[in-house]
């Protein structure tokens, strides 16, 4: 195993009718839109599926699936976003307790 390569990270979305499926990179990119303050809607959600599909992921054509892909991943990145928020507040307000 090649020590420098580049690493690509793997997420299971499960989507409401119970079905899985893996796509990689989907953390890289959440983290480059957030960075540049992309808020959680449709518009960023569209750019993370264009993301995924550059990246190599198959996302099926249909609108119908297209639209669960929207739903799923604007939950996603809604909970990527909040847990990055707190995170930067907890940097910045470290608690008191000792």
């Amino acid at each position: 195993m090649d020590p420098n390569a580049p690493t690509v990270s793997r997420r299971t979305l499960r989507f409401f009718d119970g079905t899985q499926v893996a796509v990689n990179n989907l953390h890289e990119i959440m983290a480059e839109l957030h960075s540049v303050g992309k808020e959680p809607n449709r518009k960023t959600v569209d750019e993370i599926i264009a993301g995924l599909e550059a990246m190599g992921n198959y996302i099926p054509p249909s609108e119908a699936t297209r639209r669960e892909y929207r739903n799923v991943l604007l939950e996603e990145y809604k909970e990527f976003v909040e847990t990055h928020d707190k995170e930067k507040r907890d940097a910045t307000h470290p608690s008191e307790e000792t």
